[in-house]
């Protein structure tokens, strides 16, 4: 059976069993309707039927077959999902784990590019690659819906009688499961949500990606490679408070002790795995080879009598499964908080080597290569802290605060200093040492609540290692006395100087382009330079300049500001890592992660990198184990790769394509500000024809979906703006500019040169084929749909989209030739035809839910539910949400 043959198999046995469920849930006369839309629905995109026909008929729908054609078409998407996951996984199986562009390509590509031994030691030296998972709610799956389809996906390789009517059973129970929470998820559920993705993949796949590495290296040039760790985790989930209140320093001492616990009880799993195999007798080591191991048993049986006690008679002439019964009492004791239990990873590596030097020793490499490499690249990588945990606060909240703690140590007035005032303020205060605030009861709130999140980090330090917290990113950076303020208020907490990074955060269009200064600033300020060594870490946001002046403009902005930070350390000769906060949506920087860092400036990249991964896209990406450890090759093979590209001349066109495209962006951002001119009109149609009020309440967060009360576009989260135009079809987020763009450069360049400039520059291609996927997800005649919701006014808003998407469709197609669109990913392509009659049903529900509950007619409550459902289904039928 080909591959393509076993996905219509497991296509066709998910759907006959989701009408097992209709009809046993609802009834034969709704299966009959479900087959019926379907049928108009794939008529309607065969052009064999108007779409009125299928508006019509679902508007006649009562509100009972309303909520179960939306339940059934979105279980469908749902289902399609994991049946197409299974055919990834069948590929990965074929291909016998082999990348065309994953680390094994990449280093093939550094070594026929010159880089000989010594250049790639000192490139994984200072090498840092961190995904950062953060709680950004694009998840719009409930947990139990994720178990179930989790369960019907390895029901699906079993194709007996009992397999199938065990399938129906659980394809049954998931059509019977709630769609939504039934309330929104606090931030302690973040965490465990974000904790249940290192224990079912991370944890087990990131030794796998260094043994990779390790093992080509060694193929490639010889000699030993044990790389340093470069590859580690990052989180927000518990740490990010900005514009969430819920997130408090309980929160954050809850998280650095619920991370401590998950590593802590995957280690004692290790230790029991490797307890199994490592049941070889002293009698057959060679002579000599573990008169270290017995040393430290030694020591071990004076220290713990009574697991000596247990342990000596089971283990007679089996010295490393002793030691082994030394190190799990020692594990559990760490997890316990008791006295004999490990005071650091450092100590339990150091075991662990103990272990693995004897087995080298006494001939038994091939043992030690084994479960033991990976636990001791697990514990290097993952130590007793899991994920690194950055804070973030928006710089407002610190202007306060830091205001507050100035006049309570009798400097009153530093909010109405000018910047340079502020600079001046702060460096005097911090060139002298500062005593750390204790007595709190007569601080506000804000104040006790800052100090009290820095006290907290200073323990975990303390506790569980210096990488459990490193930095604290401040939203809204505008300038260099932002990072000041983070570092007067980690003194005035007790936290020693260097111990919590500032890290600027430049998300706004105007700071973006200001990357040089603010950089050139903070690098020649004595105070930061001291705190921050040698490396300055920026960090990027995508979403809120994309929702500011659109795709393109966004997306040139972040380019230049890469370049400009990399210019300016550079010449302060320090190393630049920067983090890009990039969301599953295309209109949020999202798009495959190996395609949009190979699109970056190379000088920007240099083997490090951090970037946000959140909601859906965690999912996607990692919940698999196969699919996280092929993703992480992708992720490690693309940053590896721009290491040869650095070395590649630039091509003698590469100043006027700059400038030319410069100019295509400045004509995107004025066709996108002509869209969002008049924020009124834009504001009602979007309240109209969208679901974005539904989507700021549905119960996926703990965080409100607007840093204010009133909803404006300035205060909107991204996340709601990118998840309601992707939902209602328009997708402008993820296209829109891009038709200007082209017919720009056009006019400048002729058509044979914007081809010719679209297969020389990495940026520019990576900007077209991201645009292209997004339309594919779009549908402007369904957008059309919705846009007769509003009010004849704000419905001009849709002539401007209607008419920018007819000319970046004309760009694309007659221009650079895209004929048929995504020829070259013909999988998602037929991924999105497969889905569009289930989508269209979907659609047309979601519109029809929202005329009726705006009309008065019927309950509204029951109509809220099928608008939410609606919602997970499209979002699932499109893979993605924002």
């Amino acid at each position: 059976m080909s591959e393509s043959e076993a996905l219509r198999n497991d296509l066709g046995r998910v759907t006959a069993a989701l009408l097992h469920a209709v009809e046993t849930l609802a009834g034969q006369p709704n299966e009959a309707l479900y087959n019926k839309l379907e049928e108009i629905a794939t008529k309607l995109r065969a052009h064999e039927l108007p779409r009125s026909q299928l508006s019509g008929t679902i508007a006649e729908l009562d509100d009972d077959q309303l909520e179960t054609m939306a339940r059934a078409n979105a279980l469908e998407c749902h289902l399609m999902n994991t049946a197409e996951e299974r055919e990834r996984l069948r590929s990965l199986r074929l291909r016998g784990g082999q990348l065309s562009d994953g680390v094994v390509a990449a280093l093939d590509e550094l070594i026929e590019a010159g880089f000989g031994e010594r250049e790639l030691r000192a490139l994984f030296d200072r090498a840092l690659v961190m995904p950062v998972i953060t709680a950004h709610p694009t998840e719009s799956r409930r947990r139990s819906a994720l178990d179930h389809l989790s369960r019907i996906a390895k029901l699906l390789e079993d194709a007996s009688a009992r397999g199938e009517d065990a399938l129906e059973a659980e394809v049954l129970a998931l059509h019977a499961t709630e769609d939504s929470r039934a309330h929104k998820p606090t931030p302690l559920d973040e965490v465990e949500t974000a904790l249940d993705v290192f224990r079912r993949s991370l944890l087990e796949v990131t030794p796998r990606v260094y043994r990779t590495l390790e093992d080509r290296l060694e193929q490639k040039l010889g000699g030993d490679w044990r790389l340093p760790s470069f590859l580690r985790w990052g989180t927000w989930v518990g740490g990010d408070r900005d514009g969430n209140p819920n997130v408090t320093s309980v929160i954050t001492r809850s998280a650095f002790s619920r991370m401590r616990a998950v590593v802590l009880q995957r280690y004692l799993q290790d230790v029991e795995t490797l307890g199994r195999s490592l049941s070889m007798s002293a009698l057959r080591a060679k002579p000599g080879s573990l008169d270290e191991l017995r040393a430290s048993l030694e020591l071990d049986r004076e220290r713990f009598p009574e697991v000596a006690a247990h342990a000596m008679p089971r283990t007679v002439h089996e010295p490393w499964r002793e030691k082994l019964w030394y190190v799990q009492a020692r594990l559990r004791g760490t997890l316990e908080h008791a006295e004999h239990g490990y005071p650091g990873a450092e100590r339990y590596r150091a075991d662990l080597a103990i272990l693995d030097r004897s087995l080298r020793a006494a001939g038994f490499e091939l043992v030690a290569e084994e479960d033991l490499r990976d636990m001791l690249r697990r514990v290097d990588v993952f130590g007793f802290h899991l994920a690194s945990l950055d804070l973030r606060q928006h710089s407002g909240v610190h202007d306060r605060v830091v205001d507050e703690l100035l006049a309570h140590g009798g400097r009153p007035g530093y909010l109405q200093l000018d910047e340079a005032g502020r600079r001046s303020a702060l460096g005097e205060v911090l060139t002298a040492p500062i005593a750390p605030i204790r007595d709190r009861e007569e601080l506000s709130l804000d104040a006790r609540e800052l100090l009290a999140t820095l006290d907290v980090v200073g323990r975990a330090r303390r506790e569980l290692g210096l990488r459990a917290c490193e930095r604290y990113v401040t939203s809204f950076t505008r300038d260099v006395s932002d990072l000041l303020e983070v570092v007067f208020l980690a003194r005035s907490s007790g936290l020693a100087p260097g111990e919590l990074k500032p890290v600027p955060l430049l998300e706004q269009l105007e700071d973006l382009e200001r990357a040089e200064d603010i950089a050139e600033a903070a690098l020649g300020n004595p105070v930061l330079r001291t705190e921050l060594g040698d490396e300055l870490e920026v960090m990027v946001g995508y979403s809120d300049s994309g929702k500011q002046v659109g795709y393109v403009a966004s997306s040139m902005a972040l380019r230049r500001a890469q370049l400009a930070l990399a210019k300016v350390t550079e010449k302060h000769g320090v190393l630049l890592t920067v983090f890009h906060g990039r969301g599953g949506a295309l209109g949020r920087g999202g798009g495959p992660a190996s395609d949009a860092i190979r699109a970056q400036p190379a000088a920007a990249v240099r083997g490090r990198m951090r970037v946000t991964e959140q909601g859906e896209t965690v999912t996607a990406r990692y919940a698999q184990p196969s699919i996280a450890e092929r993703d992480l090759e992708l992720t490690l093979g693309a940053i590896l790769a721009a290491a040869a590209t650095e070395r590649v001349p630039l091509p003698p066109e590469a100043a006027s394509d700059e400038e030319h495209l410069a100019h295509a962006a400045d004509a995107a951002r004025e066709a996108y500000l002509a869209l969002t001119a008049d924020e009124d009109r834009l504001a009602r149609y979007t309240v109209a024809a969208t679901p974005i009020e539904d989507v700021a309440h549905l119960p996926i967060g703990s965080r409100p979906a607007s840093r204010a009360p009133k909803l404006t576009l300035e205060s909107l989260r991204a996340i709601p703006w990118v998840f309601s135009w992707t939902q209602s079809r328009h997708g402008i987020p993820g296209w829109f500019g891009v038709g200007t763009a082209i017919e720009t450069l056009v006019a400048e360049m002729g058509e044979d040169s914007v081809r010719e400039l679209c297969t020389r520059s990495r940026f520019f291609r990576a900007l077209v084929r991201n645009c292209e996927v997004s339309l594919v997800r779009s549908d402007i005649d369904v957008a059309g749909e919705y846009a007769k919701l509003a009010d004849p006014d704000a419905q001009k808003i849709y002539e401007l989209i209607a008419a920018e998407h007819a000319r970046t469709v004309h760009a694309l197609r007659d221009t650079l030739g895209m004929v048929p669109p995504l020829a070259s990913r013909a999988y998602l392509v037929a991924s999105v035809e497969r889905r569009n009659p289930h989508l269209d049903v979907l659609s047309h529900v979601q519109i029809e839910a929202l005329r009726r509950r705006r009309a008065g007619i019927g309950d509204a409550e029951r109509l809220t539910r099928i608008v939410f459902t609606t919602i997970g289904g499209i979002a699932a039928g499109l893979q993605t949400a924002g």
